[in-house]
């Protein structure tokens, strides 16, 4: 990210809340609250130890006795006992009540004890904890963590009532009856030292949201790796068992037949036996193909071209040899799709393996008809019977066939109805077509 678009971000608001702290980030940053705190608590005891001194080395002489000792001047109450604190560079002293030094030092305490609140109300305490830092310089160093963590939200709104406010206060803490002597340049770099401390914690924000994006985008594209995955593993099964059942319930229908009927003449079984090699030989070249999907060889030969509606009479010839009864109808206009047409075959592939599996000498009708502005619609039905030693199924197949419709934007339906196990699938025409409604 470039200097400008760093510096526009940091104007905008966050796009991730801020982790949560624990561990070493949350005890650095107590660590310099603290260490504020104890500097402050050490000059106050340093300039108080500094001030005994100075008045005990400067205190005047006794008067001599007989002589008259001068009035003291009257004009300002006496505080009592007090901490004075000076600075270098020739800027007054002031005294400071210990009373005040206490409360000082309590306030700052009491502000490290509400820090921890301020990413779930970060104004309020921003609010609260200046307007105690104040007449608390011990609460300096919390006071400045929780304006950076404020601005870090970039929330301009409330940035800026948060600067106001804090001008306000370090104007206000002038009237103070121990405060120093107002001067405009402290103030005036107090104010640009705010602004600066600002403008880092939004920077600090715009830092915290890149990474949290960067590491979202790695989580992201690690879940979406994994449901590719997961997707080509359903396709992949959903293929095989689409291949595979019908070609397997051909063979273990003439198994049966051979394994119940003792009375064929040899030319029946030897007929039967070559129907058998034949659905398992074409099982496996089927399923080498579908395996050939997960090779990542370029130098492999191509993958078969898929099954399209040209492919449906042979699909149904072959059922009318091993037995089954079909009717096909419809009228289907020319030009659907490739896809369209490939996901109907298998539909009505798994339709005719089930009616096979299920209800094996039942009557089988398919309707397939279908216009661009319609979509397709196709319907199979076939008798209910109750068969024994019928073909056990995982009941897979009509998920998977539910799972083509829908994926097309399409929608299927099975069930028994009047006595006949119904499925009827409807297909949009192609991605753009729109299924039209009363």
């Amino acid at each position: 990210m470039s200097v400008k678009d760093t510096w526009v971000a940091m104007f905008e608001p966050e796009r991730f809340p801020p982790p949560r702290l624990s561990g070493v980030s949350l005890a650095w940053r107590y660590g310099l609250a603290l260490l504020g705190w104890v500097l402050v608590a050490v000059g106050y005891i340093a300039n108080t130890a500094f001030s005994e001194e100075a008045a005990r080395m400067t205190a005047a002489p006794a008067p001599s006795p007989g002589a008259s000792a001068l009035p003291t001047p009257a004009g300002t109450p006496s505080l009592g006992p007090s901490v004075e604190v000076s600075f270098p560079g020739g800027y007054e002293a002031f005294a400071i009540p210990p009373q005040i030094v206490l409360l000082d030092l309590f306030l700052g305490v009491a502000v490290l004890g509400i820090v921890h609140l301020r990413r779930r109300f970060p104004l309020t305490i921003f609010l609260v904890v200046h307007a105690l830092a104040m007449v608390s310089g011990s609460a300096f160093a919390a006071a400045l963590w929780v304006w950076l963590s404020l601005t870090s939200r970039r929330d301009l709104g409330k940035s800026l009532i948060a600067l106001v406010f804090m001008i306000v206060t370090s104007i206000a803490q002038y009237l103070l009856p121990w405060a120093p002597r107002f001067d405009a340049a402290i103030a005036v770099v107090g104010i640009l030292f705010s602004v600066a401390f600002g403008l880092l914690g939004a920077y600090i924000g715009v830092r915290r949201d890149r990474h949290t994006s960067v590491y979202e985008r790695a989580e992201q594209a690690d879940r979406d790796r994994e449901f590719a995955v997961l997707a080509e593993r359903n396709r992949i099964a959903r293929e095989m068992h689409d291949v595979l059942a019908h070609r397997i319930s051909l063979v273990s229908m003439h198994a049966g037949a051979l394994a119940f009927r003792d009375d064929l003449p040899p030319a029946e079984t030897k007929q039967i036996a070559k129907v058998i090699q034949e659905n398992a030989h074409a099982s496996l070249t089927e399923l080498r193909l579908v395996l050939s999907s997960l090779r990542e060889d370029p130098t492999a030969s191509p993958e078969a071209p898929q099954p399209t509606l040209a492919d449906l009479p042979a699909l149904l010839a072959d059922a009318r040899a091993s037995g089954q009864v079909l009717t096909l109808s419809g009228e289907l206009a020319p030009g659907l799709p490739l896809v369209q047409q490939r996901h109907l075959y298998r539909i009505v592939q798994e339709c005719l393996t089930n009616a096979r599996k299920h209800a094996p000498r039942s009557r089988v009708d398919v309707s397939l008809s279908g216009a661009t502005a319609d979509g397709v619609r196709l319907l199979v039905a076939n008798d209910v019977t109750q068969v024994r030693g019928a073909i056990p199924g995982a009941k897979l197949g009509l998920v998977g066939i539910t799972e083509r419709a829908q994926m097309l934007g399409g929608t299927l339906d099975a069930g028994v109805r009047g006595g006949r196990f119904v499925v009827e699938a409807w297909l949009p025409w192609d991605h753009h077509h729109r299924r039209r409604t009363a």
